[in-house]
């Protein structure tokens, strides 16, 4: 009978915590952001680079964030950061970062706008915050933060920077970045080649784990076709933002 009542707590609480978790006030997750940290490691670029690659990266992002008073509500900073990892992560707080590798292995700037809009996604759905509560109860989880001795703030900080997020939660950030796309005026097509050009690498980046495969990436890039489009940044552009970590 406990067994059994047990169970059912906690998959009431697996069931529910997501769901309450997605009303946590911005505060509150900036906060906690403040307290675990965020940064993954190694340099950040944003700054260090040459005057036309900040100008270009400020450029592409701007163009597809912000897109209105509504995404204000939940700032979000996004920086690069050193290395060849081929990845982008979204965290606590409304932190994004976005890897060298992932920038020299996007294509084109709508690619690697296709990236960022899906990021930013995870954000404005409030994805991590959902995440933390669910591994938190994970018996893993626990172990990382019971056992004290000032490991907590770094344990759970990896915990973020390592976080996979459903299915669900991974074709939401898909279908709302496309929507991001469309109102930027920005070709969707780059968002689904950068995913299947991954795909076909070697060894495959983290970046695709628990990712929609790509062929349902491709069929929902075809929804969203037939809208006007604008380049993001020119090859002269394009050009400087590779060089943002140099």
């Amino acid at each position: 009978m406990w067994v059994l009542c047990a169970a059912g707590v906690a998959a009431g609480m697996a069931f529910a915590l997501p769901r309450l978790a997605r009303h946590v006030p911005w505060s509150v997750e900036q906060w906690l952001a403040r307290i675990v940290g965020t940064a993954p490691p190694g340099a950040l670029c944003k700054g260090r680079g040459h005057l036309a690659s900040i100008a270009a990266f400020d450029k592409l992002v701007q163009r597809i964030y912000p897109l209105s008073a509504d995404d204000k509500t939940l700032p979000i900073t996004i920086d690069v950061v050193a290395g060849s990892t081929i990845n982008a992560v979204a965290t606590l707080g409304g932190h994004v970062y976005v890897f060298e590798g992932l920038i020299k292995q996007a294509g084109s700037p709508e690619e690697l706008a296709g990236v960022l809009a899906h990021e930013i996604e995870h954000v404005r759905n409030r994805h991590i915050v959902q995440g933390l509560a669910v591994n938190l109860l994970t018996l893993e989880a626990l172990q990382v933060v019971l056992p004290g001795e000032g490991r907590f703030d770094a344990q759970i900080a990896r915990l973020l920077l390592s976080m996979q997020f459903s299915r669900q939660q991974e074709g939401e950030a898909d279908e709302k970045g496309l929507e991001r796309l469309r109102s930027a005026q920005v070709d969707g097509g780059g968002f689904a080649q950068f995913f299947v050009r991954a795909q076909e690498l070697p060894s495959p980046p983290a970046i695709l784990s628990s990712h929609p495969p790509n062929e349902s990436r491709k069929a929902l890039a075809m929804r969203f076709r037939g809208y006007t489009m604008s380049p993001v940044l020119d090859s002269v552009e394009w050009k400087a933002l590779g060089a943002i970590c140099r």
